[in-house]
């Protein structure tokens, strides 16, 4: 980085922290330790705060204690030579009533604390000796003057009450830190076992073994939460490949069938030239080859649709869907009129792809015609905030217990039927599939005709 330009939020967003290559386990022990540690020296601090307010304000309270009983025996006391001994906490000044110092401090023994002897000095003034002697003479005290005294505090106290407070605290705060750490680390261990025996399952499986699957903790935590949305996603995976594999395998075969029977024919005229009904042949070859395309096409949309990508937003009337589709196959395909609405026909307009909805609505019809004994209606309806488009045959029905095979890929329920007719068993699951892409639904339900009815209910355009 060059000299005078700052350092951009990327680079500081991609620089590695501290604690970038700690454990789960050791971030949780130097947040405990570090936390406990915080809150010991803030209850250290709060503790020597309050200790030496109180000791300072006792040793204030003593010190004008002895001081008023130090002007009460002066201002009682006759001028007498010996010493007068008084009890005081620490030093004591003593000033007349111009302000000028009368008489020291003078310890009674050296190195004594509490005892202060004023001695009756001469009344030659004489000059102190030592660094804290007064700028003037000290005057001896005379009874019966007013005088100001003033003692001061001793902090004596209050220095070996901190000492041996922080002394005695210190190694007990050490002690309780390592052992929140320690206890920290065993538990966090203990916690996070669960997930290392996950990881161990979760690396071993492969797509061969999607079946298998993490153990799940009995404590009810977020670890517990984590295994089982880790099995979930497990479990749709395995669909999601099953279902491929189904696909894969059916495809195969729904290809194989009419590529087989091409080339079988093929041989047979290869066979025999000269007695080969060149016209049958051909036909049969193309009815071949027109069932191979409806297959490669329906499989591509399917690998569309798979990939879910959101349809275009553009509107689609779905009646109008409908009476084209009605006019594409006249005397086969009937449309009932939509419900009058205030004397107006209510839009069934929907929100979708024009190409994917044509599409869907031509497998129902088709279905439907593959079936009925008659005609097959459709009618278009409007609901509040649904259109409905439903497709009703007279034929056998399905019965209630294949209503949701039914949009399974490539299933048959009459498998020689559909195929003498040339359906691929995939346009249902086409019709499914776009119908949930558009934000609908399509079920199955018994017609008022006796058949089967193929239900559409996709969101009504605003």
């Amino acid at each position: 980085m060059a000299h005078g330009q700052p350092e951009s939020e990327g680079a500081r967003a991609h620089r590695p922290r501290l604690t970038s290559g700690l454990s789960v386990r050791a971030k949780a022990v130097l947040a405990a330790a570090g936390t406990v540690a915080f809150a010991i020296a803030l209850c250290m601090l709060a503790l020597v705060l309050a200790l030496q307010h109180n000791l300072r304000a006792s040793a204030d309270l003593d010190a004008r204690k002895a001081a008023v009983s130090i002007k009460g025996q002066l201002g009682k006391t006759a001028a007498m030579p010996q010493r007068v001994f008084v009890v005081a906490p620490g030093a004591v000044t003593i000033k007349d009533a111009a302000g000028r110092t009368v008489t020291p401090t003078t310890p009674t023994e050296p190195g004594s604390q509490g005892s202060t002897g004023l001695s009756r000095l001469p009344a030659e003034p004489t000059e102190p000796t030592g660094p804290a002697a007064p700028s003037e003479p000290a005057k001896p005290v005379a009874a019966g003057q007013p005088y100001s005294v003033t003692v001061s505090p001793s902090t004596t106290s209050l220095d070996s009450a901190t000492g041996l407070l922080l002394r005695q605290a210190a190694p007990a705060a050490a002690g309780l830190v390592l052992f929140v750490a320690g206890l920290t680390w065993l538990l966090v261990g203990r916690a996070l076992r669960p997930v290392a025996a996950m990881r161990r399952e979760f690396t071993e499986i492969t797509e061969r073994d999607l079946h298998r699957r993490v153990p799940v903790p009995r404590a009810r935590d977020e670890i517990h939460r984590l295994a089982r949305t880790m099995n979930a996603t497990l479990d749709r995976l395995h669909r999601a490949m099953t279902r491929q594999r189904q696909f894969v395998a059916d495809a195969s075969h729904e290809l194989r069938s009419p590529i087989a029977a091409v080339r079988a024919q093929l041989e047979l005229v290869l066979a025999r030239p000269s007695r080969t009904d060149w016209p049958v042949a051909v036909h049969k070859a193309l009815r071949d080859t027109d069932r191979l395309q409806a297959v490669a096409s329906d499989l591509l949309l399917l690998a569309r649709l798979d990939v879910r990508e959101a349809p275009p937003k553009t509107a689609v009337d779905l009646g109008a869907l409908a009476a084209e589709e009605v006019r594409r196959h006249p005397g086969a395909l009937t449309m009932d009129q939509l419900p009058k609405a205030g004397g107006q026909d209510p839009a069934a307009v929907v929100t979708g792809s024009r190409v994917q909805l044509s599409r869907l609505l031509t497998n129902l019809t088709d279905n439907a015609r593959r079936h009925t004994r008659t005609t097959v209606s459709i009618t278009v309806a409007v609901h509040g905030g649904l259109v409905e488009l439903a497709v009703d045959d007279d034929g056998p029905g399905i019965p209630e217990g294949d209503r949701e095979r039914v949009f399974e890929r490539f299933t048959r329920l009459d498998d020689a039927r559909a195929r003498q007719d040339g359906g691929t068993g995939l346009g249902l699951a086409i019709a499914n599939d776009i119908a949930h892409a558009h934000g609908g639904t399509l079920t199955v339900l018994t017609s008022p005709r006796g058949g089967a009815r193929l239900l559409l209910r996709l969101p009504r355009a605003a």
